[in-house]
C-alpha cells in the first residue's frame, strides 16, 4: 500500500512539475476563488499551532485519563511530524509557485517554502488527520466528520486562491502517506514491544 502512495505521489509530482496540469490549475482558479473572511478562518483549522493545540489536547488528555501519552497520541504525532517533513521537502525541492506568487531571487525567500504551493501543507495536515483517524477509530461518525472536514479544508484552500488545484491533491496524497507510514511504525512499534 505504501509503494503504490508513494508512486503515485511521485509520478503525480513529476506532472505537476512539468506542468502538466497548469491550464487545468488556471480553469479551476478562476471559477472557484472567492475572498472571505470566515473560509479563511476555517481554514486556519489546519494550520500548524491549530494542530500543536489539537495534538496537546489529546496528549492532555492522555496525561490526565492514563498518566501517560497512548499508542494513538504518539502515532498521530509521528503522522504529522511525517507530514510537515514530506511538504516542507517537497516545497524546496520542487518549488512550484503557488498563485499570486512571484519568482524570487533571495536566497533566504528561497528557503521559506511560504512562496511555494506545491504539495498544500493545510490539506496535507487534515488529510493525514482524517486518514489516521480512519485507520485507528471506530467511531464512524467521528471519521466521516474528520474527513468532511478535510475535504473542506482543501476545497478552502482553493477558494481563497492560494493553492492550484494540483497543490491539493499533491497534499491529499501526502497527508495519506503521512498516515499510513505513521501506522507502519506503529505496527513495528508494537512488535518490538512484545
Amino acid at each position: 500500500m505504501i509503494l503504490l502512495e508513494v508512486t503515485v505521489l511521485v509520478i503525480f509530482s513529476v506532472v505537476v512539475k512539468l506542468g502538466l496540469l497548469n491550464d487545468v490549475n488556471i480553469y479551476v482558479y478562476r471559477a472557484l476563488h472567492i475572498d472571505s473572511y470566515v473560509i479563511h478562518l476555517f481554514s486556519e483549522t489546519a494550520s500548524i499551532p491549530a494542530f500543536i493545540a489539537i495534538i496537546g489536547a489529546i496528549v492532555l488528555m492522555d496525561l490526565t485519563r492514563l498518566r501517560k501519552v497512548s499508542i494513538f497520541s504518539k502515532g498521530l504525532i509521528i503522522a504529522i511530524a511525517i507530514n510537515v517533513l514530506f511538504v516542507y521537502v517537497l516545497k524546496i525541492c520542487l518549488q512550484i509557485y503557488r498563485p499570486g506568487a512571484l519568482y524570487v531571487k533571495q536566497a533566504v525567500e528561497i528557503l521559506s517554502a511560504e512562496v511555494y504551493g506545491y504539495p498544500s501543507g493545510h490539506a496535507a495536515r487534515a488529510f493525514a488527520l482524517a486518514t489516521y483517524f480512519f485507520t485507528r477509530l471506530k467511531t464512524r461518525n467521528v471519521v466521516t466528520l474528520v474527513f468532511l472536514w478535510a475535504l473542506g479544508i482543501s476545497v478552502s484552500r482553493l477558494l481563497l486562491g492560494v493553492h492550484w488545484l494540483s497543490d491539493v491533491l499533491g497534499g491529499i496524497l501526502v497527508g495519506t502517506l503521512s498516515a499510513h507510514i505513521a501506522n507502519l511504525a506503529l505496527m513495528h512499534h508494537k512488535d518490538s514491544a512484545k
